[in-house]
């Protein structure tokens, strides 16, 4: 995990979480260009996520309900002021999928990583506290084309034929599993391989299965810098579960969304 030791003025957070952070070395372990991730290694290890105010609600949401199943970590305070949102978190025990340890062994970690999806994809979506996040990302994704947005990385057509491809994709979406919604490499805690737990759960609810499944692929690929591993995590997935259709239209979804 990245972290950074820095200076950062204690006083200007909620009483709540100060006395986590008194005392404490804290590091930046930021990886969003708009939250700012603070790993607090005081009495308690703990990270504390700072965004903008009204932000981290989904993630405070998902967290919970995970947590419920012992796969996500403990949330210690989730406190809103009119600035700010502030999600403070007990940290998991080992290192995420992008750790050297993890990385001596791609092939198995990239089976753990699709088995650990597959328990995340088992969670009962009546329970889960988001809901519909097809249509929301059908919607997302709407107003994006028509502002002529996109990740052109991820939508190299562009994103006027993506937004055209997406249209007459989209019946095949289904609500049929909850997602984690940004499952990569680093956002699943592992030690030794065994799963401790993920973090990162802010764009998670209940969607299609291939979203989780387009982003695990990417990830491989990107932080493994090679394709060949996809094969073993599609078949520690199940290949029975995958529809191919599907599959590209949340890479449609995931490149004219943000």
């Amino acid at each position: 995990m990245q972290r950074k030791e820095l200076s950062f003025d204690t006083k200007t957070l909620p009483s709540s979480i100060k006395p986590f952070a008194e005392g404490a070395r804290i590091y930046d372990s930021s990886c969003s260009e708009t939250a700012q991730t603070l790993y607090l290694e005081g009495k308690f290890r703990t990270y504390l996520k700072i965004d903008k105010a009204g932000k981290l609600g989904r993630e405070y949401a998902m967290t919970a309900f995970l947590h419920q199943y012992k796969l996500a970590p403990r949330i210690l305070t989730y406190f809103m002021d009119k600035n700010h949102d502030y999600l403070l978190t007990l940290a998991l025990e080992g290192e995420d999928g992008i750790s050297g340890p993890h990385l001596k062994n791609p092939k198995k970690l990239a089976r753990v990583f699709a088995e650990s999806l597959r328990l995340i994809h088992a969670l009962p979506q009546d329970k889960c506290p988001i809901q519909n996040r097809n249509t929301e990302m059908l919607q997302e994704a709407t107003a994006n084309a028509k502002r002529d947005f996109g990740d052109l990385k991820l939508i190299p057509e562009g994103v006027a034929k993506a937004y055209e491809k997406l249209l007459s994709l989209k019946t095949y979406a289904i609500d049929d599993v909850v997602l984690h919604g940004d499952y990569c490499l680093p956002n699943i805690i592992m030690q030794n391989y065994n799963l401790q737990g993920f973090v990162d759960l802010g764009t998670g609810g209940v969607g299609d299965r291939h979203y989780d499944l387009f982003w695990s692929i990417w990830t491989l690929n990107y932080n493994l810098k090679t394709d060949k591993y996809k094969d073993i995590f599609l078949d520690a997935y199940g290949r029975s579960a995958i529809d191919f259709d599907r599959l590209e239209l949340c890479r449609l979804l995931a490149g004219l969304t943000e």
